[in-house]
């Protein structure tokens, strides 16, 4: 079983990504995820639909990465939800 992850906000994922996994800071200049390279993967969630269960339904799910210097690619589609500008948001 794999060891439990701590959770936080996504307004902390700036701050976080400058330590490594075992919590000493990153070497070299501080990483600006604005500056990371934005990459998007769909992954789709299916499940069965009909009287005799014989449709299948998909449903499209977005996430988004920030590939940086140094190989860091870090999940950022929550991040990136609440660092768009009001307007963007609404459409």
């Amino acid at each position: 079983m794999a060891p439990p992850i701590e959770t936080f906000p996504a307004s902390q994922l700036p701050y976080r990504i400058q330590a490594a996994a075992n919590g000493k800071r990153r070497k070299g200049k501080e990483i600006n995820l604005n500056e990371c390279e934005l990459m998007e993967m769909v992954q789709h969630s299916c499940w069965l639909e009909g009287v005799k269960q014989d449709l299948t339904v998909c449903k499209p799910i977005v996430k988004l990465f920030r590939r940086c210097a140094g190989g860091l690619v870090v999940e950022t589609t929550a991040w990136e939800e609440g660092n768009q500008p009001q307007q963007a948001r609404d459409g």
